[in-house]
């Protein structure tokens, strides 16, 4: 498997990396979660690019090595806002979404603001399916004032259920890129958003309205500690047309922890689209 190309590209002055692999296909447009970049899809990436896609897997405004700072609306609709201005400058039409954690909002509130540009979706471990209980985000905002090296190595390992898959230069490399200039202005802007407004943004209705025009698949870890399992389920009853897959021994980053079966699951739900595509074209 090759590995990808990096780049940055202008979203509305807005300064994003981008890390690329595969050269022709569909693209594929992978959205990461909070207080992560988008080295966290580099297996899933290597996986698609072979499956014939091209990946996408960019850092989220206040993360990696994309713009840091206060002058940029941390809100689901700004990062919906921002999505589409990078598929604009990057000249796509649509593209298939793929959204983890809080990514996982920011890719379904692109989903349901821009439908046109969202071929289909998936939700990985996602936030914004059911509201943050107020302990959950009270506890997240005082998280993100907390990025030493120790806590940076705690989060990482209870995102995943087996804590060897975290090496020490995964954690080396979040801990400098979550501590480098304008990390701190990012992270306390979305410390308000978590105990302020974020709960006014959850996605499940506006999913549901869009029905059989958005593909949508949810793949959850049934371990998962960071975003419940119980209200994954739940919220899925609520979205009879989406397909859900529970992985076990899993928790909240399947796409580290199960990369061959998240691929596999990725392609059945991609070619299903291409599918539905060429029949009604």
């Amino acid at each position: 498997m090759s590995g990808p190309i990096q780049y940055f590209a202008d979203a509305g002055g807005i300064n994003v990396r981008v890390r690329q692999w595969g050269q022709a296909g569909p693209a594929v447009l992978c959205v990461h979660g909070l207080g992560s970049h988008a080295e966290i899809w580099d297996e899933l990436g290597a996986r698609l690019a072979a499956q014939g896609r091209v990946c996408l897997a960019i850092d989220l405004p206040g993360h990696g090595l994309s713009y840091k700072g206060p002058d940029f609306d941390y809100r689901a609709a700004g990062h919906a806002a921002m999505l589409a201005r990078l598929l604009d400058s990057l000249e796509l039409r649509a593209v298939d979404v793929v959204g983890s954690s809080l990514g996982g909002l920011h890719a379904a509130a692109f989903a349901t603001t821009h439908p046109a540009r969202a071929r289909s979706l998936a939700l990985i471990g996602a936030v914004g399916l059911a509201p943050l209980a107020p302990q959950r985000r009270e506890w997240t905002a005082g998280y993100l004032s907390r990025m030493d090296r120790d806590s940076v190595a705690e989060r990482l390992r209870v995102g995943v259920y087996d804590p060897a898959l975290v090496s020490e230069a995964y954690i080396e490399e979040t801990w400098r890129m979550n501590n480098s200039a304008g990390a701190a202005e990012s992270f306390a802007a979305i410390g308000r958003y978590y105990r302020g407004s974020i709960n006014d943004d959850m996605q499940t209705d506006r999913l549901a309205a869009l029905g059989e025009r958005l593909p949508l698949m949810l793949i959850w870890g049934e371990d998962d500690v960071t975003v419940s399992y119980a209200d994954a389920r739940e919220a899925a009853t609520r979205l009879p047309r989406a397909r859900f897959e529970a992985l076990p021994r899993t928790r909240h980053i399947p796409h580290v922890e199960r990369p061959d079966e998240v691929a596999r699951l990725l392609s059945q739900h991609l070619s299903a689209v291409s599918t539905t595509v060429l029949e009604s074209a």
